[in-house]
């Protein structure tokens, strides 16, 4: 067995040096594996910039908000409440920010005969009307309160029940008197919607989520309708005890 001899005193023993292959081999990682989380980031959120007052109530002017691209890409759908960027079917060289409303196959009709104005939705088209609770508007609105046409647009003095088209979809800002959304440009195609928002980011005072969205209610029967059906139940009960 051969014996190595140990080192003589005062002889320094040689350390190994890293090899400079092996340094730049994990510097080229570390950046590859930045460039693609980057790139992942860069194509699943943007940032948007809030501008004017249409969706004051839940958002004001100049908020910064973080939006998802990827949220509607893997089998899911805008759904009711949520916020959006879209682009408006007249200018493909705009982005909006607006709240969905109706979703396809909805019964949707806005009745601003009474104060305040009511959406009336039967989801899905299907069932009894229901109103749309939005806890976030600002103020009672009276600007374009009828609808709706055909194409989704405002009518011009009285409700009309239309049906949302498939694969399109009816959007509102918050601030009503001050919007333009379906109301003025019809239904949204589902390939005009780009993200979600969901964080807003700017101010740091607002800092965080957008806010509670909005709700179905099914509206109240008449006020008639149970000394009616009392008085129903009374004479039924009382010819019963004639047959006895």
């Amino acid at each position: 067995m051969t014996q190595v001899a140990p080192p003589e005193p005062g002889v320094a023993t040689p350390v190994p040096r890293p090899r400079r292959s092996s340094w730049l081999r994990d510097t080229l990682e570390v950046l590859l594996i930045a460039l693609i989380l980057y790139l992942v980031i860069a194509n699943a959120l943007q940032t948007v910039r809030v501008d004017g007052e249409s969706m004051v109530g839940s958002l004001n002017n100049q908020d910064l908000l973080l939006a998802s691209k990827v949220s509607y890409d893997f089998g899911g759908n805008p759904q009711r409440g949520d916020i959006v960027v879209l682009i408006p079917p007249y200018d493909q060289t705009k982005d909006f920010i607006k709240r969905v409303i109706g979703l396809p196959g909805d019964v949707i009709e806005i009745d601003g005969s009474k104060s305040p104005t009511k959406i009336l939705i039967k989801p899905g088209g299907k069932g009894a009307f229901q109103t749309l609770k939005e806890p976030y508007l600002p103020e009672p609105w009276t600007n374009s309160p009828y609808c709706c046409r055909a194409d989704g647009t405002a009518s011009a003095s009285a409700p009309n029940a239309v049906t949302v088209p498939k694969n399109n979809y009816f959007v509102m800002g918050d601030n009503r008197n001050f919007s333009s959304d379906s109301r003025s440009f019809g239904w949204v195609p589902r390939k005009n919607i780009l993200a979600k928002a969901f964080l807003r980011i700017w101010p740091l005072s607002h800092f965080g989520g957008l806010g509670s969205g909005p709700s179905l209610s099914p509206n109240a029967a008449p006020a008639l309708a149970l000394p009616v059906l009392a008085a129903v139940g009374r004479a039924g009960l009382r010819r019963r005890r004639r047959v006895a």
